[in-house]
């Protein structure tokens, strides 16, 4: 029997800059078809905190897809199963059914998604299946590690080890499939799980690797220094599209290096201050994959596991709905609310408020937002709760207490972020937008919060608390 090799897609959907698909695709040769398997876990997805505008995004993306995918010769599979613990049967009977003699897949990192993987490939190995992990959602696998041989823990040396590595490595090939006979599209089973309308997203291969190109043909010169102005609106908003694997970072680094023949090196501010970007992204994914912890639940410093939060409901709803009197916070909230999406300087804000001022668990916080955010990434989330609590690795000092009131001046000087979603105050004065408590007396009225937490109080405390470990 020849060889005969299979994809299993996970967050990976995509035809190009897929380094599974591709060697599936080498092996079969192009007479073949490639059989490919992907499965849908609901209740592994509620358990995760799938956010359903995330949900409804990938679900548009693959009418679309499976249709490109039968265009190549892409023969789909995709499976509704009930637990995790179903997925190696599943993949089994794939496997067999379509007489694979290996199975192609790109790494996912948390612990429960390497548990996953072991399951499916031990059980693909005693039936005489060979299983290949590659690195898809990475462009720099995750093997760095200091001179002493450790995980890096900060993310200024690991940027350099990262720049080092593609520097003497090159950046991977965004090789594309070449043609193959056409065959029958996927059927997209029922799925039961919430839906939230994500129009305003695009979906498709074609058009998430235009606005790619787009967002990098112009908008990134501006980036350095519009990027922390949340009105300006400045950012790529395509953070969706590396989470769910419809972007591969290989597509990225590679326009990059269009700019530079030096890349990593040489390129302009603003376009190397979104490459650090991109780097934070895989400093995060590369803990996932060291730091069992880190998918417990647990802070990245050990020590700060013994931090005696509050657990004020009252004042937690509050944050969530946007309540909290302080204008800059409620704005940002709002956003989310409307939009499944929060621009990130102000994620920052919002979230040294939830742990700083209200003194609530980091936890509550990154389990909301990946509840609500379209481009959830627990890698990603994880890292920025536990930097914003001081909790994780090269976290924020915890003498750093962001003033909320400070913060809003600094980033929205002119109140523009804040009068778009908090329509109370669209016609308070830039002056007093940021602490509008007076111009609310002034005009009469009570249809804004004052501030749930006075600062300065809540900054003292949260310091005492945090000595106190």
């Amino acid at each position: 029997m020849s060889d005969y090799a299979g994809v299993w897609f996970r967050n990976d959907v995509r035809l190009t800059a897929n380094p599974a698909l591709s060697a599936a695709s080498q092996v079969n040769g192009q007479q073949r078809d490639i059989p490919a398997l992907l499965l849908l876990c609901p209740q592994q997805m509620e358990a995760h905190d799938w956010a359903p505008i995330k949900w409804d995004l990938l679900c548009r993306h693959l009418e679309s897809f499976v249709d490109d995918a039968a265009a190549k010769g892409i023969s789909l599979t995709i499976e509704v199963i009930d637990s995790w613990s179903n997925a190696a049967k599943s993949v089994k009977r794939f496997a067999q059914k379509h007489e694979l003699t290996a199975l192609h897949y790109n790494a996912e990192y948390p612990l429960h998604e390497q548990s996953r993987d072991r399951a499916v490939t031990a059980v693909l190995e005693e039936h005489g299946i060979s299983v290949e992990r590659h690195h898809g959602s990475l462009v720099v696998p995750p093997v760095l590690t200091t001179q002493a041989g450790n995980i890096y823990q900060k993310f200024t040396p690991f940027s350099r080890a990262w720049r080092e590595y593609v520097s003497q490595n090159g950046i991977p090939q965004t090789d594309t499939l070449p043609e193959r006979t056409a065959v029958a599209p996927a059927t997209m089973p029922a799925v039961d799980y919430p839906r939230r309308d994500s129009s305003a997203w695009v979906v498709g291969e074609k058009a998430v690797q235009q606005a790619l190109r787009d967002y990098l043909a112009a908008p990134v010169e501006g980036y350095a220094a519009e990027r922390d102005i949340p009105s300006l609106d400045s950012t790529s908003r395509l953070s969706p599209y590396w989470e769910l694997g419809l972007l591969s970072p290989w597509q990225a680094v590679s326009l990059l290096a269009e700019m530079s023949p030096q890349f990593p090196a040489g390129l302009n501010k603003g376009a190397d201050t979104w490459l650090n970007e991109l780097i934070w992204r895989e400093f995060y994914l590369h803990l996932m994959q060291h730091v069992p912890r880190l998918s417990h639940g647990k802070a990245f410093l050990q020590h700060t596991d013994a931090m005696r939060w509050h657990r004020d409901q009252t004042l937690f709803e509050a944050w969530c709905k946007g309540e909290t009197g302080y204008p800059i916070v409620d704005a940002g909230m709002r956003q989310l609310a409307s939009e499944g999406w929060m621009h990130n300087r102000v994620r920052m804000i919002v979230a040294h408020f939830l742990v700083k001022d209200l003194l609530i668990d980091w936890r509550w916080g990154e389990k909301f937002f990946m509840q609500n955010l379209i481009d959830g990434n627990f890698a990603a989330n994880n890292g920025g709760w536990q930097w914003s609590a001081s909790t994780g690795t090269d976290a924020a000092p915890y003498f750093r207490v962001f003033n909320p009131t400070l913060q809003s001046e600094k980033v929205d000087p002119d109140g523009s972020y804040i009068r778009k979603w908090v329509k109370q105050l669209k016609d308070c004065p830039a002056k007093q937008i940021h602490a509008p408590a007076a111009w609310l007396k002034q005009q009469g009225r009570d249809d804004y919060p004052t501030p749930i937490v006075d600062h300065k109080q809540a900054r003292e405390r949260f310091l005492a608390a945090f000595k106190a470990l």
